[in-house]
């Protein structure tokens, strides 16, 4: 707003006499016309706040089901490596060598499935032979072999050579344990088995709490009247936050709807609005394909909920708008009777009535300029003196106060506004002047009250060119608004999407790592480590993801790392914790977590814990003085240790990652009571800012 040129004042005319009967039906029009706006406005508006609000459900609707669609692609993949894992370990037995190795390979499938010390888990593994007969799970020891589960699709639909694989069957209820399921199940492969009907020989079933999966999706909801579900492409609903109702399942989408229709034809994603066929309740819905599966994540909001935030949006601008409409109607007719009692008047009373209508001109259009920008700041710029007149949101924008600065000028202004931007402000400004309107999105920096580094906001400024008052040339009328939290959000997703990216080299990394630098006797020793250590990796990722991503409890991280290891030993968990509650860093939960993963696997293997009568103990404290975390770990009751003769992979494990990633120093003694390694670790990088 530079260099604006001054123009001439215009000079009210007198009318005749003779004119003021049309004046006078003039001014009626002009009147009707000025009551009659505001309401197409509030009217307009709120149409545009309706049109914004199914915008926004859809808008959001579509990005949870992306969400959801790609998390459920994942955690239906992992159950998927499960099921091949489990494959892994069978594979050259025969159905009686695996009712012989019963006990052994129920131990293996609950470490594959990840089932905690009583049982419990979000799902389990069963393994059928080719007459539907149970042969092993991990759930239970020893499995019914007198119960028949012919009669389950998931022992049918993989008869056919043809059927696709993974298969993801129907809900069912256990006979077992009562639960509702769906399951994910491939065929046996490389059996000892004689060969089967068209080379049919079973198959290993995923069994997924259905309970758990439905908790799992309302952890994904954004608003609490939302609905996830999970949909199979025949219509059977296998998960849904909402519950399954007090029927409980089967839940099925009616044939013959629309989102029958759409799942059927295997459409990639589609937009649906109408009353659900699974409870009656009208809703906005997106069904999105989980890509690689034959099943959908519908992403769902009843039109109350999208009702109830377009009134919230718009209740504030009809507050301030009806109240301000109808002391205008007021002031419309107060101006009519006065016209009409004033009739015939004067060269100067017509110049005052004159005067008058341009106020309400003015006023009707700051009105309308402030309903457009939501009641933000109002500016007026006068181009001839430079000088400002601000509203009192406008100061409060700027961060200035009007008592001290009661007139903004030009050059106040442009020192307000970031340096980058304000050659774009100024051409704005110009174009102004030519044009008749201003448009421009810049940055200022806002003092703050203590003194302190200026803060820099994004504002969003539009406005007119209108004739100026008596003598004062032309002005610019126009408002600003604070759109940072706009920009705020599009830099939060951007920073969203890089985290995602990232999280997942790292995992790739890390899993790639942990298989490279394994070393073991036999294959058997090798997979037990190399799950150990992936295992590790998958607890340190859980935590980090209950957390937001920004970071872990470390007596959490050490509880589920070393007490993983313990848990399957004679007398359970021999560990003692002590320590002052500290959140590790996003960046070092990791490298802690396979460090303490391999202190335990050691300490079973070689140390105290190799005895029933041995017990570790893990203590940390920190040493603010110092920036540092003090790190003990100490055996006892064990056999007596010696000093390695040589640096082994444990060892190495340990220096990469408590010194090589976290920038730590170890000393580790042997002294005849067992193992002591202290880790003096920096805080910065250990521990979670705030």
């Amino acid at each position: 707003m530079t260099a604006l040129g001054a123009v001439r004042p215009s000079v009210a005319q007198t009318s005749e006499p003779g004119a003021a009967r049309p004046a006078g039906r003039s001014l009626a029009l002009l009147l009707i016309g000025i009551v009659a706006l505001p309401l197409l406005l509030i009217g307009g508006a709120a149409w545009h706040g309706w049109t914004l609000a199914w915008r926004g459900a859809e808008s959001e609707l579509l990005r949870a089901s992306e969400v959801a669609a790609e998390y459920l692609r994942r955690v239906l993949e992992g159950h998927d490596l499960r099921i091949q894992r489990v494959n892994d370990v069978i594979a050259g037995l025969t159905d009686a060598e695996i009712t012989a190795q019963e006990a052994r390979l129920h131990a293996a499938l609950q470490r594959i499935a990840g089932r905690e010390a009583d049982g419990s888990g979000p799902l389990t593994l069963f393994v059928f032979d080719r007459d539907a007969r149970m042969l092993v799970g991990a759930t239970l020891h020893p499995v019914p072999r007198d119960q028949d589960f012919a009669g389950r699709d998931f022992n049918q639909a993989l008869r056919d050579p043809q059927a696709p694989e993974p298969q993801v069957g129907r809900v069912h209820v256990g006979r077992l344990d009562g639960r509702a399921f769906f399951t994910v199940s491939r065929r046996r492969r490389e059996s000892a088995n004689p060969p089967g009907p068209e080379g049919y020989d079973g198959v290993v079933v995923a069994s997924v709490y259905v309970d758990g999966a439905n908790q799992t999706l309302q952890r994904l909801l954004r608003e609490p009247e939302d609905v996830l579900s999970l949909v199979r492409t025949d219509g059977e609903v296998l998960a849904r936050s909402a519950g399954f109702g007090p029927k409980g399942p089967p839940l099925r989408v009616a044939p013959g709807t629309i989102p029958h229709d759409v799942i059927s034809r295997g459409e990639e994603r589609s937009i649906i609005y109408g009353v659900s066929s699974l409870d009656g309740v009208r809703r906005l819905a997106v069904y999105r394909r989980v890509e690689g599966w034959p099943v959908y994540a519908a992403a769902a909001r009843p039109e109350a909920a999208v009702r109830a935030a377009w009134w919230q949006a718009v209740a504030g601008e009809l507050a301030v708008g009806l109240p301000a409409w109808a002391l205008l109607v007021g002031l419309a007719g107060a101006v009519w009777r006065r016209q009409r009692a004033l009739g015939e008047a004067n060269a100067t009373l017509e110049r005052r009535v004159a005067a008058r209508t341009q106020d309400l001109a003015e006023s009707e259009a700051q009105l309308r300029l402030a309903q457009e920008a939501a009641g933000v700041g109002i500016w007026d710029l006068t181009a001839e003196t430079g000088l400002n007149r601000w509203s009192p949101e406008q100061y409060a924008i700027f961060g200035l106060d009007p008592e001290r600065e009661p007139r903004i000028t030009l050059d106040r202004f442009l020192d307000l506004v970031h340096p980058d931007d304000r050659p774009l402000a100024e051409a704005a400004a110009r174009e102004a002047l030519r044009t008749g309107r201003y448009e421009a999105e810049f940055r200022i920096l806002r003092p703050r009250p203590d003194g302190g580094a200026p803060e820099l906001r994004w504002l969003l400024g539009r406005g007119r060119r209108v004739p100026g008052r008596q003598g004062q040339g032309v002005r610019l009328l126009g408002v600003n608004v604070d759109i940072t939290d706009r920009h705020l959000a599009e830099e939060r997703r951007a920073l969203v999407a890089q985290e995602v990216a990232h999280r997942a080299k790292n995992a790739l990394t890390l899993v790639g790592a942990a298989v490279r630098m394994t070393r073991a006797t036999d294959t058997a020793e090798f997979i037990r480590l190399v799950e150990g250590r992936i295992a590790a990796l998958a607890r340190a990722q859980t935590l980090l993801a209950e957390a937001g991503g920004r970071g872990a409890d470390l007596r959490a991280l050490a509880s589920g790392e070393v007490e993983s290891v313990l848990v399957a030993e004679p007398g359970g968990p021999r560990l003692d914790l002590a320590g002052p509650g500290l959140t590790v860093a996003e960046d070092a939960v990791q490298p802690l977590s396979m460090a303490l993963h391999e202190l335990a696997t050691n300490a079973v293997k070689y140390g105290a814990l190799s005895r029933p009568e041995g017990r570790v103990s893990l203590s940390w404290g920190l040493d603010e003085e110092a920036g540092l975390l003090r790190l003990r770990w100490e055996e006892r009751d064990g056999p007596p240790p010696a000093a390695p003769e040589r640096e082994g992979f444990g060892s190495k494990v340990l220096e990469a990652t408590l010194a090589g990633q976290l920038g730590g120093t170890l000393r580790r003694d042997w002294p005849a009571s067992g193992l002591v390694l202290e880790a003096l670790l920096p805080l910065a990088l250990v521990a979670a800012e705030g």
